[in-house]
């Protein structure tokens, strides 16, 4: 059996269990049961390259190593987000005034300003805002002033 008949039948046997879940990636686990497949259905009086060999594993480890630091990267993001929301925090009964753009009566599109208090902070989809105390949803980066709340407005 040559090396080509081989991928052949690796081929084949891979392509109907793929063709189920097409929109699935390889991952390393896969790489190395077809690599697996490929040894183990080798003809033994015509063994693979060694050089080939040595190519397929350091791509093994390729894929292996970008995955780790792909997860890697996902934990670090996934901190940092926690780690804004624990610093907006600080934000909970600040006043803010904010711009938006709407459109008016007429069609045109007009910025218009708003103020309120900030009650609560949340993070949803890697997207930060502040809740107001009339219920608006804020996107931060938005927000035009942040003051305190003067003591009239709080005891309302």
């Amino acid at each position: 059996m040559s090396d080509l008949s081989v991928q052949a039948k690796t081929n084949a046997n891979t392509s109907s269990s793929t063709s189920s879940n097409v929109n699935q990636a390889l991952d390393k686990d896969s790489f190395l049961k077809l690599l697996i497949v490929q040894l183990t259905n080798q003809d033994p009086t015509s063994p693979m390259d060694s050089a080939q060999f040595v190519s397929q594993m350091a791509t093994f480890t390729t894929l292996e190593q970008t995955q780790n630091m792909s997860n890697a990267i996902d934990k670090l993001v996934a901190s940092q987000s926690n780690q804004s929301l624990s610093e907006q925090a600080a934000m909970i009964g600040k006043k803010i005034n904010w711009d938006e753009m709407v459109t008016d009566s007429n069609g045109n599109t007009v910025i218009k300003s708003y103020s309120g208090v900030i009650q609560a902070v949340s993070l949803k989809d890697g997207s930060l805002s502040f809740q107001t105390d009339d219920g608006s949803q804020v996107d931060p980066s938005s927000v035009t002033e942040i003051s305190q709340v003067g003591e009239a407005e709080q005891s309302v």
